[in-house]
């Protein structure tokens, strides 16, 4: 009988001393060493607490972030009354805007440029707005086409 080592899915030890309360830290996520920890938080589900804080970052709070992201509010407050963390889907659409804003700031060479990218309407996306599109794979898809394109230098 064949037998997978029982490490394989257990996350880091930095990792788990990374967690916070209620879910994941979005901040540790930012830090990971490693895809299967990103996996292992994501899972988890990010804290509402750690993406009030993140969402600062667009000048928005977790909640509204939340909201664009595709979550229903009273699903929001509901997680952030019961001290609970956002579900698995939720937070990878979390984790997609951080990948998203990473790639983003790879190809403008700026944090600040790359969040400033991502709330405007791109002629690229047919002037759809970056961060509005991130609720679907098929819009994350299309957003980063449009980075690898400004990064070839052909997108106009």
């Amino acid at each position: 009988m064949k037998t997978t080592p029982s490490t394989a899915r257990e996350p880091t030890a930095a990792y788990v001393a990374g967690r916070v309360l209620g879910g994941a830290s979005i901040e540790h996520y930012l830090h990971a060493a490693s895809a299967l920890e990103r996996d292992h938080m994501v899972r988890e589900g990010f804290d509402t607490g750690s993406l009030d804080a993140f969402a600062h970052r667009f000048g928005r709070s977790g909640r509204s972030l939340a909201q664009l992201l595709g979550v229903a509010p009273a699903t929001y407050d509901r997680r952030v009354r019961e001290g609970k963390p956002l579900s698995q889907d939720d937070s990878d659409r979390v984790a997609r805007l951080i990948d998203v804003e990473r790639a983003a700031a790879r190809v403008f060479g700026d944090e600040a440029a790359a969040r400033e990218w991502l709330a405007a309407p791109i002629p690229v996306l047919g002037g759809a707005i970056p961060i509005e599109l991130l609720a679907t794979t098929p819009g994350h898809q299309a957003v980063m086409n449009a980075l690898r394109r400004i990064m070839a230098g052909t997108a106009a």
